[in-house]
């Protein structure tokens, strides 16, 4: 796994192919002890969102005032990411105990209700679905339910896959099944080394 540093904020590497599967990517080391977390702060929420095309960057210092005035709302949008990324996840990874279909639909019913119909200026078709509200404090995580909805609804979601790295378990899209690391120049490469390590470990046993 790998990060960046943007506006003086810790965030991860894009790596899966779509935005909703980058967002299951701000945690790392899923079903560890203790995953690594990417999604400490609405700041982090917001960054992220904005720097996966999700958000406009114009949005960025009426979302910060927003956040500024009500702390605990921006709290608890952050609360609701962390509830709706779990549920994606599952659903994303496979059907189990954590399979909660009505968490995912919860927060995309909520994105569904504050879009409308629309184009950028000039006027062009075809239209797209746009959030109406580009001020409200739980734009990110609507930006996201609504990402989430695309790839959900698309054929991408039959061929998600997550990495078997140690301590990561990031998913990506591998509609060819030809890939198994979220990047080869991380878990791929650390695996080399840990198989490398133990054939030297076996071969001087055996001496």
């Amino acid at each position: 796994m790998a990060s960046i540093v943007v506006d003086g904020l810790v965030v991860p590497v894009s790596v899966a192919g779509h935005p909703a599967l980058d967002f299951c990517n701000t945690r790392a080391g899923w079903g560890a002890p203790a995953p690594k977390e990417y999604l400490h702060t609405y700041a982090h929420l917001s960054v992220w969102a904005r720097e996966n095309g999700l958000i406009e960057p114009s949005t960025m210092p009426a979302l910060r005032r927003a956040a500024a005035r009500d702390p605990d709302a921006a709290a608890q949008v952050v609360a609701r990411a962390v509830a709706f990324r779990s549920a994606l996840y599952a659903v994303l990874v496979g059907p189990g105990a954590g399979w909660d279909w009505d968490a995912v639909n919860r927060e995309v019913q909520a994105a569904a209700a504050g879009s409308a119909l629309g184009s950028a200026p000039p006027v062009r078709l075809p239209a797209s679905w746009r959030l109406v509200d580009q001020s409200q404090v739980d734009l990110p995580l609507m930006a996201v339910a609504w990402s989430a909805a695309d790839l959900l609804t698309s054929t991408a979601a039959a061929y998600v896959a997550a990495c078997p790295g140690a301590g990561c378990g990031w998913v990506f899209a591998d509609p060819k099944g030809r890939r198994r690391w979220c990047s080869m120049a991380w878990c791929g490469n650390r695996n080399k080394a840990r198989r490398h390590a133990e054939r030297l470990r076996q071969a001087t046993a055996r001496r």
